[in-house]
């Protein structure tokens, strides 16, 4: 396995595999949420987000296949966050995880945080990688995000 800066010439594998995460979702989730995480995750949409300056993103090959990555920006000089981190494994998460966090140090960025919800895989990750619950938003009156914040 290899973990490299993602291109946008990825945009379709990664399209592919945010939108096998969504192929179930979570009865928590309102549908019209689910419709706008879907939008976003259009092949076309992934490729405008390379034109974004701020973009930190890398992706994890195995034998010529896309098996996870992660996505995030930096939001100022201090801080960037995590949009999307999905793969087939956590040791692959991890992997993701610890190029995003080696990027962040480069840029000088040494508070990364990202948001999840309770019920998803990304909960019990980020917690055991040293992230920390910082805030509960309500989303809906049945759904709450989680936002948790790791500073290095």
């Amino acid at each position: 396995m290899e973990i490299i800066k993602a291109t946008r010439e990825f945009s379709k594998e990664i399209s592919k595999l945010m939108l096998l995460d969504l192929k179930n979702p979570n009865s928590s989730f309102p549908p019209e949420i689910i419709n706008n995480f879907r939008e976003h995750a259009k092949e076309e949409n992934i490729i405008k987000e390379f034109e974004n300056p701020k973009l930190i993103a890398f992706i994890a090959i195995d034998k010529n296949k896309l098996i996870g990555f992660v996505v995030g920006y930096e939001k100022d000089p201090s801080s960037a966050m995590i949009h999307y981190i999905s793969a087939k494994s956590n040791e692959v998460k991890k992997e993701l995880l610890d190029s995003f966090i080696k990027e962040c140090k480069v840029k000088k960025v040494n508070r990364i945080i990202t948001d999840t919800f309770e019920f998803m895989d990304n909960n019990n990750f980020f917690k055991s990688n040293g992230f920390t619950l910082t805030k509960k938003e309500n989303v809906t009156p049945t759904l709450e995000m989680l936002w948790y914040e790791l500073n290095f």
